[in-house]
């Protein structure tokens, strides 16, 4: 293939290099040359045509092989600018800004959110999308039986995509910001804590597999990640204190360590001596729940050990209805709220007096059936 000789013929008027000739800014220094009335475009050194114009008070370059290719390109930004991108775009521009800095938790929760998001409006242009189209999604959505936190976590991705799109300058608000879910959705469903059974085959079942992992949920409050990610050298039998500073997540099957994201979750918590007598000695960076290789346990590990106990037990509990056991257990020995509050590593008191009130309305179901259970067999024993 032959390639056009550059004829240099020219000198910059500025800094005298030698330029193609018809030049009309310098390629060195970027000086403007005389330029040729009759030539509407200015042509670059590697052949492509060149116009800039202003759109909305901002310098815009187009570039193309021939004028006809520039002018479509002109018309296609400027309907481009009027519509906006597609909400698709603006919420794959919003990920790649944001997700990189959020801990594995908040994607799993986020992620599907997003995916949602996408299929709903992705091929929408933003501009196109109001408050009243996402008011009924929200309300559509509601009606699946979605749980509230789900139904907020879901406004709140349309929220925040939309404060991006607006801070960017491709919408003029964010549509979003004044909704909020439906008063019939239905709230987060509490975990029951174990039942006074369930809390006797727990003890009975320490020898069982993974039957250790259990009884220190139970009697420690430590929450999934943070008894999985517990190591030796974190509990202090000098002082009776299990030390809490870290905790195992999963991506893609594969664990890793990370800090807490509140502070409030590192804490020391007693360190019951029927529990300490369970718990072998080992090296102190050795963790004390580990595979066969002396490793962290991958997410199909624990879910295998997991099931294996429940099987073995003939429990269907979750690790999360032994935390609450555990919370049981301070509402019970009169724990305060604000001390319970900082044995359960809760970023707010809310948390801790939600779940307090919680335990209290189950209290006090089983105290009426009780009453009720004596009204029936002998009514002269009620007062």
């Amino acid at each position: 293939m032959k390639y056009p000789i550059k004829v240099y013929t020219m000198k910059c008027k500025k800094c005298k290099k030698d330029i193609p000739d018809e030049s009309l800014y310098c390629m060195y220094c970027g000086a403007p040359q005389k330029r040729d009335k009759k030539k509407k475009l200015y042509q670059r050194p590697d052949g492509l045509y060149e116009k800039k114009i202003t759109i909305d008070g901002r310098r815009v370059a187009f570039r193309g092989k021939s004028e006809a290719e520039i002018d479509k390109k002109i018309l296609d930004y400027r309907q481009r600018k009027q519509e906006g991108p597609l909400f698709r775009e603006v919420a794959d521009e919003w990920e790649a800004i944001h997700f990189e800095n959020l801990s594995p938790n908040s994607l799993k929760n986020y992620r599907p959110a997003l995916n949602r998001a996408r299929n709903a409006f992705g091929d929408r242009h933003i501009t196109d999308i109001d408050a009243q189209e996402i008011k009924n999604y929200i309300k559509r959505f509601e009606s699946e039986q979605h749980a509230k936190k789900t139904v907020k976590t879901q406004i709140s991705i349309f929220s925040m995509i939309f404060t991006h799109a607006a801070v960017k300058g491709y919408v003029t608000h964010n549509p979003a910001e004044f909704i909020r879910p439906s008063n019939n959705v239905k709230p987060a469903e509490h975990r029951e804590p174990p039942t006074e059974k369930e809390v006797q085959i727990i003890n009975s079942s320490i020898g069982k597999t993974f039957g250790l992992f259990a009884f220190l949920i139970l009697y420690t409050g430590c929450r999934r990640g943070e008894a999985l990610a517990l190591q030796y050298k974190d509990i202090d039998r000098n002082k009776n204190l299990v030390h809490i500073t870290k905790s195992v997540f999963y991506v893609n099957n594969q664990p890793g360590i990370k800090t807490p994201k509140t502070t409030s979750s590192i804490r020391d918590v007693p360190l019951f001596s029927f529990l300490g007598e369970h718990i072998p000695p080992g090296s102190p960076n050795e963790y004390i729940f580990h595979n066969q290789r002396g490793e962290l346990l991958k997410q199909h590990e624990f879910d295998k050990l997991w099931k294996t106990y429940q099987s073995e037990s003939g429990l269907s509990l979750t690790p999360h209805q032994l935390r609450h056991g555990y919370a049981t257990l301070l509402f019970e020995n009169e724990i305060s709220e604000k001390d319970a509050q900082e044995l359960l590593g809760h970023s707010t008191l809310a948390m801790t007096q939600d779940v307090y009130t919680h335990i209290r309305k189950l209290r006090r179901a089983k105290t009426f059936a009780k009453l009720n259970l004596i009204s029936i067999n002998d009514p002269s024993q009620m007062p």
